[in-house]
């Protein structure tokens, strides 16, 4: 399974003077901002171990509980598992050669980045409130990811121009993403956030493969499928609208909460 495990960053919370969450459904927009311990599926976990993300999101949720968003997140880690990949750079010594001769300090890192648009709907007979309940969303997106090869201090010719082209594995490709969890709004708005499971896939190529006759990388293709399942736990920021549209002014002074876990 693949975990989250979030450093969680609660905005000040707005409250709507006119509607109230615990009377009726209303129109709302909320965000939030996430930290993401990842674990892999697929061919993703052929070549990374675990990962981190830091992301953001965007939704808004009509009065019907219909709601539609989008959302990002930027993936670093250092696991890499595949080391054959570099196998052909080291020496007997297991080290890499540097310009000057001398063992060099190469590390291979993990940058990757995925985007998404979804849609789902808010199961409020299961919530406190008309706003709150189980919460199911679906959406399509852009999934990529590549090795980053960073010698800062050394010279290392056969990891740089050309090669790195087809050592960094760039690898994308469209995704589907499938959301399960609870949206939680309190009565007061003191507390805002939603936690469940995300799962996301990856139908992704190599943007780049070695041509033997020309010796070099070339643009090409290799289909792959790369996987990432997790718990999600986010706070919100939730400026509530009115049936106007217009944000209004807060009712309670804002409240704002820091927690690692």
């Amino acid at each position: 399974m693949h975990i989250r495990l979030l450093c969680l960053l609660l905005f000040p919370l707005i409250a709507n003077g006119q509607l109230n969450v615990r009377d009726s459904s209303i129109n709302q927009f909320f965000t939030g901002i996430n930290y993401k311990f990842n674990l892999t599926g697929g061919d993703l976990n052929e070549r990374w171990g675990f990962n981190h993300s830091i992301g953001m999101d965007f939704q808004y949720k009509f009065k019907n509980n219909l709601t539609i968003g989008i959302d990002g997140s930027f993936i670093f880690g250092n696991q890499l598992k595949d080391t054959l990949i570099f196998a052909d750079s080291y020496n007997s010594y297991n080290t890499i050669t540097g310009l000057n001769g001398n063992p060099a300090t190469v590390l291979f890192l993990m940058r990757g980045a995925h985007g998404n648009i979804g849609a789902g709907y808010v199961f409020n007979k299961l919530g406190n409130n008309p706003n709150s309940g189980l919460w199911i969303n679906a959406g399509v997106g852009y999934f990529m990811h590549k090795i980053r090869i960073e010698s800062l201090y050394d010279e290392v010719p056969q990891l740089e121009g050309d090669y790195r082209k087809g050592y960094d594995r760039l690898t994308m490709g469209f995704a589907t993403k499938q959301f399960i969890g609870y949206l939680f709004q309190h009565n007061y708005r003191f507390l805002n956030f939603y936690a469940g499971f995300e799962f996301i896939q990856g139908f992704t190529f190599f943007a780049a493969i070695w041509n033997p006759k020309a010796k070099k990388w070339v643009a090409g293709r290799k289909d792959s499928f790369d996987k990432l399942e997790n718990f999600s736990l986010r706070p919100l920021r939730l400026p509530s609208m009115t049936d106007t549209g217009k944000a209004v002014e807060p009712i309670h002074p804002p409240l704002y909460w820091f927690h690692c876990a």
